[in-house]
């Protein structure tokens, strides 16, 4: 991942992005936290400016979905779902890759003359610790939050509530499955195709569709409290911008699997 890093920056230069947004990208095959704390740091320094540090956070989305492809995807969903898995990885890839394309237009549009460079990953010893303050509290609160709803069965009501929807018992139970663990909905979903109880064409779909109903859940606990912690308001319509694309591309998705598979 680090060499994958090395090799990206200069070809992402080479599109005409800054060196700035190009350095964040290839920073976040390897770690998101280091990726957005560049931007975070020189959005301070006034070396970029906020539509900057917006289309960076799109572009960032495939190297994102790349370093959790072999986290997730490789170790444990290809496994156990063999080829749907495959293509179902695909298709979250396929997701993250246009995302990043709009990130790549808005950047080339939006750019601007820099008005400083930026330390890389070398941080003053007092700016890092003020980060990983400011991201530790702000975590720490929300992970605190998050647990209270689960032990209130906040999350299990919601699952519930899910079988109203005009849909297939198996779907559902794989869409309500995923909303309380990403793993479990994935065995969830192997033992059913294995039964023959879902197609692979509806089991893609339920995963999917999955993923759209668990992007609030994701984004609240996750994104939106470290993009806060980073960029404060700015991190609200970073993390805003980010789940509007994705809840549009995730749907249209779900049709082509429905209409074409």
């Amino acid at each position: 991942m680090d060499r994958l890093a090395e090799k990206t920056q200069p070809m992402l230069e080479r599109i005409n992005l800054s060196h700035i947004t190009a350095t964040s990208v290839a920073l976040c095959f390897v770690s998101a936290t280091a990726s957005y704390s560049v931007l975070a740091q020189a959005l301070k320094d006034e070396a970029i400016d906020e539509r900057e540090v917006i289309a960076a956070s799109f572009i960032n989305s495939f190297p994102s979905m790349f370093s959790h492809t072999y986290r997730f995807f490789i170790p444990f969903v290809i496994p156990v779902l063999g080829w749907t898995g495959i293509i179902y990885t695909v298709l979250r890839m396929l997701v993250a890759l246009i995302k990043s394309g709009f990130g790549v237009v808005m950047a080339r549009v939006w750019k601007r003359q820099n008005k400083g460079t930026v330390q890389s990953v070398e941080y003053r010893v007092g700016t890092t610790a003020s980060l990983l303050k400011r991201t530790a509290v702000m975590m720490a609160a929300t992970y605190f939050l998050v647990q209270i709803a689960s032990q209130l069965g906040v999350f299990k009501t919601v699952s519930e509530h899910l079988y109203y929807l005009p849909l297939e018992p198996p779907v559902i139970t794989i869409v309500a499955t995923q909303l309380i663990n990403a793993k479990a909905s994935v065995v969830v979903g192997a033992g059913l195709l294995e039964r023959g109880e879902i197609s692979e064409k509806w089991l893609l779909a339920a995963l999917m569709l999955g993923n759209v109903i668990t992007l609030s859940t994701s984004y609240v606990k996750h994104s939106l409290p470290f993009h806060i912690s980073l960029f404060g308001k700015l991190g609200v319509k970073i993390v805003a911008l980010n789940a509007i694309a994705s809840l549009f591309l995730d749907i249209l998705v779900i049709a082509g699997v429905v209409l074409l598979l």
